[in-house]
């Protein structure tokens, strides 16, 4: 089995991937109306670029570069609490990230608040978020790997 490290990195990788299609899905069905990506790519290019495909592919190499940070973060405090169990740590960490998002992104003009824009942008950027700690979760479970 990998090790801690390898799980949470591939956790990170696969929740950030499933974060961005659930968000990708509620944006092509009207129900989300912030742009992450292209607030995130807005960092470091253009407002023309990053709102373009370049800039979502940009903005999704950040997303996910940041995604796999938090994760290995995550894996620190799952090593120091000598948890074997995630799931419920995941999906804690997945509303952590939701909050921060609120709290830290807005500042920076990178996105609005997810809740800020209305119950459905706030269900589905939640349940994205939620995504994204459940893969960092079960990548870190010791047990339910077991069985691979």
């Amino acid at each position: 089995m990998r090790n801690l490290w390898t799980r949470a990195l591939w956790g990170g990788v696969a929740g950030i991937t499933a974060m961005d299609i659930i968000l990708g899905i509620g944006r092509s069905a009207g129900l989300v109306q912030l742009n992450l990506l292209g607030g995130l790519a807005d960092l470091v290019s253009t407002s023309g670029v990053a709102y373009s495909t370049s800039g979502a592919i940009l903005g999704f190499v950040i997303h996910l570069l940041t995604g796999v940070l938090w994760a290995l973060l995550f894996a620190v405090v799952v090593r120091n609490l000598h948890s074997r169990h995630n799931l419920i740590l995941g999906l804690i960490n997945g509303l952590v990230v939701w909050l921060l998002w609120g709290l830290i992104l807005p500042p920076l003009n990178i996105s609005p608040q997810p809740w800020s824009l209305g119950t459905p942008n706030t269900i589905i950027t939640l349940i994205a978020s939620l995504v994204y700690g459940l893969a960092t979760g079960i990548a870190t479970s010791e047990d339910l790997l077991a069985i691979t």
